[in-house]
């Protein structure tokens, strides 16, 4: 049986999303700062599919101080195979449940179904009037999508429940209330057994409170005790009988209690912190989700296609269990949306399922242009998040560079700078690995909607790189110079010649003394002087081969201090904190471009 898939969602006068278009996979990360509309998206998604019973007038858009007067919200179904690609058309079920009224033909021949959903205030009834019906058309090119017109048809929606998970869960209480997920499934329990299985189980029961009772003092008096109530009420057809366990199949689900610890020391959920009650919640939802749709398996004529949107799926829960949480959800039956704070969830998923929701004015979407990037580039991508724990996709800045010295020595000027650490003002630094691979980590903070900024050396082949990689992704030939966002050390120097050029020779020398010891130049100098450096690309090019020649120069230091740039290639990796350190501690200022590339953020950060 082929499925479907919402893939597309508009939302128009709800809350903060006054006009805005969402992509969606089978399963969709919601990430974002505080406030930036994840919460909202799934909202929308409801007032579409579920109920309105938490709608408001405050849920309706101010703009310009003047409140909307209509909430729409869209939705475009489309066929898919098994593997969630999409199909031409729905299979005979899904076109016998959405009739062929609902049905339109894109351009390119493949079908969808287009639902509109509109509330209007009712101040009369003082309610929300909800109207659903059927596009004309799907009409993504304009920005005025919601003057799109409707047809008179109305769309079936019972074979696509949704399902809404609160970042509130608690799976304590959800044996306590009939209509939680869990108080469902476990009122079906009479169901689920035969008559003979029924009767056996209670016999079993019923053996079971009787060796209870005798086996206990306490519990043979008071039952003793409780018959009683015969002699006075003078019924010789009534008697009173303690039940320890519950006594028949429909009672089993208001005895229930879970248990959880060690296979021989376990403790009621009770007993447990908020994380694990929290989760236990979730795989229970998970189980009844799975429930449900073995049931309607049952009947081949009869497609269900869950809906589920999961608020906060991480709450409560330690990094270790955060980890884990991907895989439990994405293996739900359905399609699963699901907003989250959490970078270890961001980091497990597929960067195509990533939305990155950036607060603004008017609040944007970030999605990665999957197909615009190669494997090697998008690996490269989906290996930096993993190492960042999936922390970059949630910078509120981020800054690239080529260097080693510049990945160890950045966060400790910028932490001297602001005075706390980086990552706690959501600036992530990122090592692109090479002059020739900014193009996919600029594409993915374009993508993504995050502010970009770029630190290089000042050499012609970064320059050349850099010019490349933001035509690609920005389409513009501008000079770097003219890029506030794009910082170039000044006369063609590189991260450690900088610091040379600007007077930082005595801090220089500590630093690596610091690293190598006392006699670190006089060592270098008596080991290397004379020796060929690695061969360098010249203008010139070999009459035989018509290739460009390359040269080796001679290393010769006339001075001790002449070693001091090659000695530093030589400990890049501990060179950079080293240096970094004690030229702060120096009181010395900080190197102009560094300064230039801090202020600059600063200016962002301000107007995030």
């Amino acid at each position: 049986m082929g499925s479907i898939l919402i893939d597309k969602i508009r939302i128009k006068g709800f809350r903060g999303l006054n006009n805005i278009e969402l992509s969606l996979q089978d399963t969709t990360i919601l990430t974002g700062a505080n406030n930036a509309g994840k919460t909202s998206v799934l909202k929308a998604l409801q007032l579409a599919l579920g109920n309105r019973a938490f709608l408001t007038i405050d849920d309706f858009n101010i703009s310009n101080n003047i409140r909307t007067d209509s909430i729409i919200v869209d939705i475009r179904i489309i066929p898919v195979d098994v593997n969630n690609n999409r199909a031409e058309n729905f299979d005979e079920n899904w076109e016998a449940c959405f009739t062929e009224k609902s049905i339109l033909m894109d351009a390119s021949g493949f079908a969808y179904v287009p639902i509109r959903t509109i509330y209007t205030n009712n101040l009369a009834r003082g309610d929300f009037d909800k109207t659903q019906r059927i596009l004309k058309l799907w009409e993504s090119d304009t920005s005025e999508w919601y003057d799109i017109e409707c047809s008179k048809n109305k769309p079936n929606l019972d074979s696509i429940p949704f399902f809404y998970i609160e970042a509130q869960r608690d799976v304590v209480e959800d044996l306590k209330v009939k209509n939680s997920f869990l108080g469902r499934m476990l009122s079906q329990i009479t169901e689920s057994y035969s008559d003979q299985d029924v009767k056996t189980i209670e016999g079993l029961i019923e053996d079971l409170n009787q060796k209870a009772i005798d086996s206990s003092n306490v519990l043979s008096i008071i039952q003793s005790v409780l018959s009683g109530v015969d002699s006075t009420i003078d019924n010789d057809e009534s008697s009173v009988k303690l039940t320890p366990f519950a006594k028949k199949i429909r009672d089993l689900n208001k005895s229930i209690s879970i248990q959880y610890g060690k296979k021989d020391h376990s403790f009621s959920m009770e007993y447990h912190g908020m994380g694990t009650r929290s989760w236990s919640s979730l795989l229970a939802f998970k189980a009844f989700i799975k429930n449900i749709v073995a049931l309607s398996s049952e009947d081949s004529d009869s497609p269900l296609y869950p809906i589920i949107a999961i608020e906060e799926p991480e709450a409560h829960l330690h990094p270790n269990a955060q980890k884990k949480l991907y895989t439990q959800i994405h293996d739900m039956p359905g399609q699963k949306i699901v907003s989250t704070h959490s970078p270890y969830i961001a980091a497990s998923a597929e960067l195509g399922q990533l939305r990155n929701l950036y607060k603004s004015e008017q609040p944007t979407i970030g999605e990665l242009s999957i197909s615009s990037l190669n494997k090697e580039e998008l690996r490269k991508i989906k290996q930096k998040v993993v190492n960042t724990k999936g922390e970059i996709i949630f910078s509120k800045v981020l800054v690239l560079f080529e260097g080693e010295t510049e990945e160890q020595a950045l966060p400790i000027f910028a932490t001297h700078y602001w005075d706390r650490h980086p990552s706690q003002l959501g600036i992530d630094f990122v090592s692109v690995g090479g002059a020739g691979q900014y193009y996919p980590f600029l594409k993915f903070a374009h993508d993504f909607q995050i502010p970009v900024f770029i630190f290089s050396d000042g050499e012609d082949k970064p320059i050349k790189e850099i010019t490349k990689a933001i035509f690609k992704v920005y389409g513009s030939e501008q000079p770097l110079s003219n890029y506030e966002n794009v910082i170039i050390i000044p006369n063609g120097c590189d991260f450690e010649a900088m610091l040379l050029e600007e007077g930082y020779q005595d801090q220089i020398i500590e630093a690596l003394k610091s690293i190598k010891g006392d006699y670190v130049l006089e060592d270098y100098i008596r080991k290397n002087e004379g020796k060929k450096k690695s061969p360098h690309k010249t203008d010139r090019i070999c009459k035989t081969c018509n290739q460009p020649i390359y040269e080796a120069d001679i290393r010769h230091y006339v001075n001790p201090t002449d070693a001091l740039d090659d000695i530093m290639e030589t400990c890049k990796t501990d060179f950079g904190p080293a240096i970094a350190y004690i030229i702060i501690d120096s009181n010395k200022e900080m190197p102009k471009s560094i300064k230039k590339l801090f202020d600059r953020i600063n200016h962002i950060l301000k107007n995030v």
